[in-house]
């Protein structure tokens, strides 16, 4: 016989399931924040008095947390030691910083986004966003870290190949590349460490960032091709570049068009324009793929909201398909427009010439 109510389990057992990821990822934010994956990693099993020793935590806490992670089979628990332990695989996903695999900023970023909730609430109620003030630190530590995976292993060896002039000149040296919105500066480092004959400029809006990229850039040892400067667009630069580079910008700010006309006159006539921005269709309706709910719930908690909360365009996490860049690129005076074959799960990348 028909189960009549099959329709309503169905949708029940969805939401069981989602309710269990969005509870991994917070029992994975706190491993990942107090150190325990690291922990376990490089000093091995242990119980979670053990563990309360070695790492001066509390041992209720732990054994709680352990034992939700083994439910979960993030870690492995024995029954009769009653130790848990982390499986050696998953160390670049939980351990690693800026490796390949590494998913710590994308569990800092869920966790820490949906945080400023009852903000965003009195946005649908009246207009308006969430200020750039009100965003969780954790969430600009989850930039930096996916950044520095996505740099590192697709810009500078991937990307850039699929642009021989651009890497043919910057082997050569004696050009300039300016990177606007550099955040951390993650991109902007890697890109002068990649290319040690041209010289590198990172821009930001906030000086915070700045003062990390210099951090991050004086770790990595590179200082005799990088400069950091803290910059608003409102206020247009003198400078020409060969190359200027926009990652994961364009769709965040204020007035994207005011900004694409800012840059088209940063760049020289015969340089080149990179974009980099996230991978959408024109009807957001026909935007597939396991990463699209996460694109939607990052503009209503940032790229959206931060715009919306300034007056601005708020184009959102999916407000930037290749149609609305070459519109844009029309408007202020970009000729060329093309797009670079990418393997990227988020990320489309353009090449684009005066």
């Amino acid at each position: 016989m028909d189960d009549q109510n099959l329709i309503q389990k169905d949708l029940i057992k969805k939401i069981v399931g989602d309710a269990r990821g969005a509870v991994g990822i917070r029992l994975c934010a706190i491993g990942v924040n107090l150190g325990i994956f690291d922990n376990l990693a490089k000093q091995g099993p242990a119980t979670s008095q053990e563990l309360a020793e070695r790492m001066k935590l509390d041992e209720r806490y732990l054994r709680e947390w352990g034992l939700g992670m083994f439910s979960l089979g993030y870690l492995d628990f024995d029954k009769v030691s009653r130790k848990i332990s982390l499986k050696k695989e998953f160390i670049p996903v939980l351990v690693e910083e800026g490796g390949k695999f590494s998913q710590k900023g994308l569990i800092e970023i869920l966790n820490s986004s949906l945080l400023p909730y009852h903000e965003l609430l009195n946005s649908f109620k009246n207009g308006g966003g969430i200020n750039y003030d009100k965003i969780d630190q954790g969430f600009w530590n989850g930039i930096d870290q996916t950044g520095c995976t996505r740099y590192r292993h697709y810009l500078v060896t991937d990307w850039v190949d699929k642009m021989p002039e651009l890497k043919s000149r910057l082997e050569t040296g004696s050009v300039t590349f300016a990177d606007f919105g550099c955040g951390s500066g993650r991109s902007t480092v890697e890109m002068a460490k990649k290319f040690p004959k041209s010289q590198f400029f990172g821009f930001d809006l906030f000086e915070p960032n700045i003062e990390k990229a210099q951090k991050i850039a004086l770790e990595a040892g590179v200082k005799d091709n990088l400069k950091f400067k803290q910059w608003d667009v409102s206020n247009p630069l003198t400078e020409k570049f060969d190359f200027v580079a926009c990652f994961d910008l364009i769709h965040d700010m204020i007035d994207p068009l005011e900004g694409m006309k800012t840059i088209r006159k940063a760049v020289k006539e015969d340089g080149i324009f990179v974009l980099m921005d996230i991978k959408c269709e024109d009807d957001p309706a026909d935007n597939e793929g396991p990463m699209v709910p996460f694109m939607y719930a990052m503009s209503l908690h940032f790229c959206m909201t931060t715009s919306l909360a300034n007056n601005g365009a708020g184009l959102g996490t999916v407000g930037l398909p290749e149609s609305k860049v070459k519109e844009y690129c029309d408007l202020v005076g970009f000729k060329t427009v093309k797009r670079i074959e990418t393997d990227h799960p988020l990320n489309s990348v353009f090449e684009i010439r005066p």
